[in-house]
Parts: structure tokens; C-alpha cells; sequence
């Protein structure tokens, strides 16, 4: 596939993510290729400014469109708005950027305009959006859930719903572009993990509210909410015996331990881990790793090596400021410690797979050309250990191209993604829908 960033993998990709929002109005192809050709590979300084000035141009476009009363053109505006504004803080490392200049804004200011701007397209919708305030612990997790049109429900029977879960690097404006984009004119109801986790957007950089790995803890709080949300508002027809469960990536993984709660009755993981450990260790030599686990060198030395690498890798330097702030941990070695947490290879007394708990249908998906993850080694791992879900109830799905989904978390293939989702959802939920004439 033709590459946007030849030298830069990373930039490649994540160019390739807000591309591949195009498909449901959150990036416009030139408005992208303007951007990429203002960004010098490796550098987060002109990444910002160049998406900064892409969302500024979007937003006075919708504001344009707003007052001359056209609402598909405001809605797609302030979708590219906020969309363009995520990019341009995604580079945001908690540390100096090593060439002396700073990002303009920081990590929490850029959260909430993304919020702002997106919420603005909100009421150009076709279907309505509710906007949630879950309890969670001492917090509210703020959400949207979006319900399908009048003329897009599904017929003779009550309104399917779907729970979006985010993942490590995502924010719920970011997941409208997945789930929430397609659902609604499938007739499903869509809270993606728009609403914000712990870990996740807002929560994390507004109430260092920090990641947590038994996910299946805050689903419950979550559907908890969705069963006296639903018996508040009879009218919205939600069926809460059709409650499935959605993530890509760390939210995929999310998504396999929601799985485990009794109410959830399908799962789609696109492109999960089976063990952190495993995917935060997969590139260090083996060597390298067994010195360290068996106390040959200390967690001071690791630290002071990671540190090393980082002044001259800027993807890792992210990497590191990125999981640092999820787990609320500064020591690189503690990071990779911590990861061990985030893992299916046991959750029982017998020492069998988390993933047994799961009796529900299940769609897994892998991306054959991660970045980051082995098809073998989490994929095909996650659906051989669902034991308890019949053969007939479990699909997996490893799209060997990009343009078919081969990038993790199929970034470049939304479209594609969502139409085997709600295939799949369809068949778990009983909906048999009449061909097209």
C-alpha cells in the first residue's frame, strides 16, 4: 500500500487513522493530504501545527454552513473540526520534545475542544443523542448514546443496543467514527465508550482518573446505569436482553472481559491482545528479558535504558508518555511491570483462561500488519481459550490486506469493519433483514 510517511511507520499510521474517518465525515482527503505535506517525519511540533491549522479552516467552514442553514455541511465541518483537533495533541508527550520547541496546547485543553466542537454536531445528527453522566466510584463517566432514526428502527422489535469500549489511546469523539457512525441507521442504540473510562479521555486528563484492567467491573457499573436509564425513558424501546459489547485494540481486549458480565449476550473484539506483557515485551530480546525478570539486572538499569532510547526515538519516547500517564506510573520498568496485569492467561482457581468466564457469541478480528501485535501470539490465542463458547457462536477474522482491515484496529477499513460487526451482532441478536430490491 502506498505509504504517506515512507520513513516513518508510526506517522504512516496514524496519518492512516484520520484518513480513514473520510468514510463517515471526519476528515476530508485533501484537507489530509495538505496536512501530511506540512509534517516532517519524527517531528510532533509540525504534526500539531499542521492538523491545528486543518481543524481552525473546518471549524469556520461549519460555523459558515451553520449560519447559512446547511445542516449536512455544519455536522461533517464540526466532525473535521474535532477530529483534526485530536490529531493535532495526539503527539503530546508529557516530556520536552528534544529539539527545544513545545506543543502549542496542552493535553487536557485540546480534550476538552474536542469535546466542545463535537458536541456542536451533535444536534445535526438524523438520529437523537442522549448525553450521559454514568456514576462510577466518586465520578460521573460522561457519555453519549446515540439511537437510530424513526425510519431506521428495526421492525417488530425492540432497539438492540451496543457498548463501545475505548481503548489506550482514544478519546469517545475519536470512537464516534466506528461504532456510533453505522449503528444507528442499523437500528442498534450505540453508548461507545464515549463514555470516557478510567484511563480514558477526559477522565484521565481532567480527573487523573487512571486505567484499570478488570474492565468487566466498570461494564457492570456502566449497564447498571443503562437498565435505570432505560426504565426512565420507556419510550426508547431499549432492549436490555440484546446488550453486546464492541473495542478495538486495548478496548478489544476491554471488550472480551465485558464479555463476562451475564448481561452482555455478544462480543466483537477487533484486533485484541491476549497478555500486555507479552505485546510491551515483544520487540526487547529474549535475553534481554529473562536477566531482568530473574533479577540479573535491576529496574534502575532498565529505566536508565529505556531513557537511552527514547532520546533517539520519538515513537518510543511516546509510547512511554502515553502508558506512563494510563497507569499513572513514571518508571519505564514499572510500566512493563504493570502490564502483567492486563492479561486473559488466568482468571480462575484452576488457573484456566479469563476468557472462559465468556459464554457469549464472540467475533474476534487481527490485523495481519500490526505494528504491534502477532496474529498467533493474541489473536488466535484469545479464540482458542473462549472454551465455553460453542463453535458455532465464535468467528474469527484475519483480513489479509489493508484495504480489507490488515492495520490494527482496521484504521483505513472503518466501513468494512462495521459491516462484519453488525453482520455478526445481527446473526447473535436473531435479525434477519430483507434483501435490497
Amino acid at each position: 500500500m502506498h505509504k504517506l510517511f515512507p520513513g516513518s511507520g508510526f506517522f504512516d499510521f496514524e496519518a492512516i487513522r484520520i484518513l480513514g474517518t473520510t468514510v463517515y465525515g471526519g476528515a476530508d482527503v485533501a484537507e489530509v493530504l495538505e496536512a501530511v505535506g506540512e509534517i516532517k517525519p519524527g517531528d510532533p511540533v509540525s504534526w500539531e501545527r499542521a492538523w491545528r491549522t486543518q481543524a481552525l479552516r473546518a471549524e469556520e467552514l461549519a460555523d459558515e454552513a451553520h449560519r447559512h442553514g446547511d445542516r449536512d455541511a455544519a455536522r461533517r465541518g464540526y466532525l473535521r473540526a474535532a477530529n483534526y483537533t485530536r490529531a493535532s495533541g495526539y503527539m503530546y508527550v508529557s516530556t520536552s520534545t528534544g529539539n527545544g520547541e513545545s506543543l502549542a496546547q496542552d493535553a487536557c485543553s485540546i480534550a476538552e475542544k474536542v469535546r466542545i466542537l463535537f458536541r456542536k454536531a451533535l444536534p445535526l445528527m438524523d438520529g437523537q443523542v442522549h448525553r450521559l453522566s454514568i456514576p462510577y466510584d466518586e465520578y460521573h463517566l460522561p457519555g453519549y448514546l446515540y439511537l437510530p432514526p424513526v425510519d431506521r428502527k428495526i421492525k417488530r422489535r425492540k432497539t438492540p443496543i451496543l457498548v463501545n469500549c475505548g481503548g489506550a489511546d482514544s478519546c469517545q469523539e475519536e470512537l464516534y467514527f466506528l461504532n456510533p457512525a453505522a449503528g444507528p441507521g442499523m437500528g442498534y442504540a450505540v453508548l461507545t465508550w464515549t463514555f470516557d473510562g478510567p484511563g480514558q479521555g477526559l477522565m484521565l486528563k481532567q480527573y487523573e482518573v487512571t486505567m484499570r484492567p478488570d474492565w468487566e467491573t466498570v461494564v457492570t457499573q456502566v449497564i447498571d446505569y443503562l437498565v435505570k436509564f432505560s426504565s426512565q425513558h420507556p419510550e426508547l424501546d431499549l432492549d436490555l436482553d440484546s446488550i453486546a459489547v464492541s473495542g478495538a485494540s486495548m478496548g478489544g481486549y476491554f471488550a472480551l472481559r465485558a464479555a463476562a458480565e451475564p448481561r452482555v449476550k455478544a462480543c466483537v473484539s477487533i484486533d485484541p491482545f491476549y497478555d500486555m506483557w507479552d505485546f510491551g515485551t515483544a520487540h526487547v530480546s529474549p535475553i534481554f528479558i529473562s536477566a531482568w525478570t530473574k533479577g540479573w539486572i535491576g529496574h534502575g538499569f532498565v529505566d536508565r535504558m529505556i531513557g537511552w532510547l527514547s532520546a533517539v526515538s520519538f515513537q518510543l519516547k511516546w509510547e512511554i508518555s502515553v502508558t506512563s500517564t494510563l497507569f499513572g506510573l513514571s518508571s519505564p520498568a514499572g510500566i512493563l511491570q504493570h502490564m502483567k496485569k492486563y492479561t486473559f492467561a488466568s482468571g480462575s482457581k484452576d488457573g484456566t483462561s479469563f476468557l472462559s468466564r465468556v459464554t457469549c457469541p464472540v467475533l474476534v478480528s487481527g490485523a495481519g500488519k500490526s505494528l504491534y501485535m502477532d496474529v498467533d501470539n493474541h489473536t488466535r490465542r484469545c479464540f482458542e481459550a473462549l472454551t465455553n463458547v460453542p463453535p458455532q457462536n465464535k468467528e474469527i477474522w484475519v483480513p489479509e490486506s489493508e484495504g480489507q482491515g490488515s492495520l490494527q484496529a482496521k484504521m483505513g477499513a472503518l466501513a468494512s469493519c462495521n459491516q462484519r460487526t453488525y453482520q455478526f451482532l445481527d446473526k447473535a441478536f436473531g435479525i434477519i433483514r430483507d434483501p435490497l430490491l
